[in-house]
């Protein structure tokens, strides 16, 4: 890869466009644009081209997605159009101007039957409308441009985050006693890990598939109590609930533990454990004094 390659951020205002915002300068690319849904819409070739016919970026990122797990029972057209064809138009348009994509896909491909971590060999085996979506993206980037990094990530959080993981700090310094899923399974990733190890990856020419999870497993409810014993607080601010009490329209997998096998064997799995990672956004939190009570 030449010196300074320029990066284009799709989905720029989330969680994880945001923590490639700050990542990528750090690891030597150069920030060519950060777009949110607002100033780009990915479903559109055209303006797509002649962003990067402009700024010639040597990989795009592309955050940009549907995410709405229950939402999507109700409209999959919509997660489709986004997850499905959006990424495609995303990853021809890359491939035109000459740039590798970066795309990001989910945990939520498997049904989350298996004892075992999924790695990359497994067959998906989605279990409603936003898994097939991303399923949906995954083939169609992978079929439009040959220079392809596809990431299936999961349990995300971050700062600026709204899920669970991403309040956690704040809800519970609050005050607030926190529900959380004592039965399903996932491995809790920082999206500052995952936009290292894309950066480290969009350097090489190691394209394909690859699983990017913090290593371990945890339930939400074990997540949770951590988190308030690194705070300090006490146990009781936790209630750890069946999976059954909690409002969720969408099945999810039962246990979506990843191996990121691919990422081992390239010498780039350099992912922390959950608790570790955990430990570190809750440091970096407090002292930027963003989740004051």
């Amino acid at each position: 890869m030449t010196a300074e390659p320029i990066a284009i951020v799709l989905g720029g205002r989330g969680t994880l466009g945001a923590a490639l915002c700050a990542e990528l300068p750090r690891a030597g690319w150069r920030l060519g644009a950060a777009l949110g849904r607002a100033e780009c819409d990915i479903r559109d070739e055209a303006a797509l081209r002649a962003l990067f016919d402009r700024l010639r970026p040597t990989a795009v990122f592309n955050a940009a997605a549907y995410t709405d797990v229950d939402k999507a029972e109700t409209e999959p057209e919509i997660a489709m159009a986004v997850n499905g064809q959006g990424a495609e138009t995303v990853a021809r348009a890359a491939a035109a101007a000459g740039a590798a994509i970066v795309h990001y896909s989910t945990d939520f491909v498997f049904d989350g039957e298996l004892e075992r971590p999924y790695d990359e060999r497994d067959p998906p085996s989605p279990q409603g409308s936003y898994a097939r979506s991303k399923i949906a993206g995954d083939d169609l980037v992978a079929a439009a441009a040959p220079r392809h990094f596809i990431l299936r990530v999961g349990c995300l959080y971050g700062r600026g985050g709204r899920n669970f993981p991403s309040t956690i700090v704040r809800r519970l310094r609050a005050g607030e006693t926190v529900r959380a899923d004592r039965e399903r399974l996932g491995s809790p990733t920082w999206v500052r890990d995952v936009a290292r190890v894309s950066a480290a990856l969009a350097a090489t020419s190691f394209h394909g598939l690859y699983h990017c999870t913090a290593q371990g497993q945890t339930s939400w409810a074990d997540f949770a109590q951590l988190a308030a014993a690194t705070l300090g607080l006490p146990e009781d601010r936790v209630a750890g609930v069946p999976t059954s009490a909690l409002p969720m329209k969408a099945a999810r997998p039962r246990r979506a533990i990843l191996d990121n096998r691919a990422l081992r064997e390239r010498g780039l799995d350099t992912l922390p454990t959950w608790q570790d990672a955990l430990r570190a956004f809750i440091a970096e939190e407090l002292q930027s004094g963003s989740e004051k009570p």
